[in-house]
This record gives structure tokens, sequence and C-alpha cells, in this order.
């Protein structure tokens, strides 16, 4: 228990030395299908939307028309460069797209809120994205984005999309440190490591902790298959359930 004087909060406690469920390494698919995963994203929308707020307009894929697939590795692609305000904010709208689709639900207000203050905005993001590069611990790089009990820096961007963000900040060379997690993640993580989870507004340590169990999983299933498993292939494995 952590006590205030004001309240009282629980610290809903992640184990990052639970086993590795028999029922996700068989599920294991491999990297290709991990890098594969491909979410549908309305461009014109996003072109439209960027406009109206005189942001930066997207590069490479995403600057098409209408519906396109947008998958890891193209996401991947896009910090394939050095950290660069300019080009954390492309990163970002690649990171939102891919976890947004086709219905983007709270675009406009996620917009708003990064064209509020866009120099603060990429200054933050920078400065993540860097720490990734550096290969910075994943709970004091995420304490850059998100506030010690779980809100984000940036308004309308929360601690789950900030995880996507640092996940794509690695470029596509690297083997992920900074994993993403979601509701869908944390869901199913409630019986085998993590009871109780709260699938919001997770704290800096709490995310660490994350990110140690996935390091920790694919370990052990790297010893079990006789091959390298990325710290990500559990966490699609784990949100495909």
């Amino acid at each position: 228990m952590y006590r205030s004087s004001r309240s009282v909060k629980i610290t809903y406690m992640l184990n990052p030395n639970a086993p590795l469920p028999d029922d996700v390494y068989d599920r294991l698919p491999g990297r290709v299908p991990v890098l594969d995963q491909s979410i549908l994203v309305d461009a014109a929308r996003w072109h439209e939307a960027l406009n109206a707020r005189d942001l930066p307009i997207p590069v490479g894929k995403l600057a098409g028309s209408g519906q396109i697939a947008i998958s890891r590795a193209d996401v991947f692609a896009v910090a394939n460069q050095e950290p660069t305000p300019a080009g954390a904010l492309q990163l970002l709208w690649y990171s939102l797209a891919w976890g947004l689709g086709l219905r983007a639900p709270r675009l406009h207000a996620r917009l708003d809120a990064i064209a509020d203050d866009p120099d603060r905005a990429s200054e933050l993001l920078t400065e993540a994205w860097r720490s990734v590069r550096d290969a910075g611990d994943p709970e004091t790089t995420y304490a850059i984005l998100t506030k010690p009990h779980g809100a984000g820096r940036i308004k309308w961007l929360g601690p789950a999309f900030s995880t996507k963000f640092l996940y794509f900040a690695h470029g596509p060379d690297a083997t992920p440190t900074h994993l993403i997690l979601d509701r869908v993640v944390a869901t199913k993580l409630q019986v085998t490591a993590w009871p109780a989870a709260p699938t919001t507004g997770w704290w800096p340590s709490t995310y660490g902790a994350y990110c140690a169990l996935m390091h920790h999983w694919a370990a052990e299933a790297s010893d079990r298959a006789g091959r390298d498993v990325s710290p990500d292939e559990l966490e699609f494995t784990v949100f495909k359930g």
C-alpha cells in the first residue's frame, strides 16, 4: 500500500519473473507476422486534419490518399533516422495512425493538443526517442512522456500511445526493449502475471516491470524453441490471445 494524507492508492504488483505460460509459448508466430501486422488507415483524413491545424503533413506511405495499410515494419522504417523534432512528429503520426486505425477515435482532440504547443510536444518526443536509441531503461524513458501516476505529459497522448511511440522509436534494426502496453495486453496478463491489473494509466515503475516480464518470457521462449524470440513477439502473442 502507498498511503498519503489525502487518499490511499494501491500498487498492483506485476510479477516480472512469472513463468512463461504454455498457451503463450505454443502460439508464438515467429518474427515475420509481428512485423507484418497491418492496420487500415484513412490517409486523406489525416491530411485534412493536419492541414487544418497547420501541422506537418505526413511523408512516405501515409502521404498517399484513400485507405492504405500500414504495418509495424512501415512505422519502424519511419524511425530509421537520427532523432529530430521534425522526425519525431512524423513518427508520432505513424504511431497514432497504426494504433487508431480507420475509426481514429478522438483524432481531432489528439491533434489539437499537439497544435496547442507543437514545439514542446516535439521536444518531449525527441527526448524520449533519443533515450530509446541510447539504450535508456524503459522506466526512465517512459517517464519522459508520462507523469509519476500515469497521466500523459502531452494531453491526449496517454500511456498506451506513448508506449507505441517508444516501441517504434527503436527503428527497424534493433531488438525492442521498450514494448507496447495497452488495455488489451494488460487485461490478458491478469491471469498469468498481473492480478487486478489496471487497464489505463500505468506508473513508470509498472511499465518497467512489464518490459522486464516480456524480456524474461522472450529469454525462456528462446531457450525452449532453439531460436531467438524477440520480446515484441511475446507482446504480439499476448495481444492476439
